[in-house]
């Protein structure tokens, strides 16, 4: 009966027993709770994977991009009217399935698109009314084929 208890204790600590990184991401991939704490309105799949974060008109800035980068099931993240600016956005090329975002109505520029080039995996871009130039979105779109650029 011991070994029964025994045996019962390691398989909640290796299931992680329903805690944040209990998903195989770790300490490092941030909880539903950390990104609804941040004002996210979030979507789930059928199996409970956030793929979607509205962060439309929250306090969000360039140092929580950090924090919503490291959710690896994030599809579209929309920061519309948020404080982000083109520096914050070199911490989004580590989304990797990252395919739709929204930066309408923020301050990026030329030097934001730059960053967002390395996204591969991008399919729809929301960027007005935005200070970037056509040749920047130009740049962007060869980049990403098949990335579509609404601005």
């Amino acid at each position: 009966m011991r070994c029964l208890g025994i045996f019962i204790a390691l398989g909640l600590m290796l299931s992680g027993c329903g805690s944040p990184g209990a998903n195989g991401g770790g300490s490092n991939t941030p909880s539903a709770r950390q990104l609804t704490g941040m004002g996210g309105e979030l979507t789930t799949d059928t199996v409970g994977n956030v793929v979607e974060a509205d962060f439309s008109q929250k306090p969000v800035g360039d140092a929580d991009l950090a924090v919503i980068a490291r959710h690896a099931t994030l599809q579209k993240v929309w920061l519309t009217r948020t404080g982000v600016t083109d520096s914050g956005l070199i911490h989004l090329q580590s989304m990797p399935r990252l395919q739709e975002l929204g930066l309408a109505h923020t301050s990026i520029t030329d030097a934001g698109l730059k960053h967002l080039a390395a996204i591969k995996t991008l399919r729809k871009v929301y960027i007005y009314p935005t200070k970037v130039t056509d040749g920047a979105v130009d740049q962007l779109k060869a980049a990403v084929p098949g990335l579509v650029v609404v601005y």
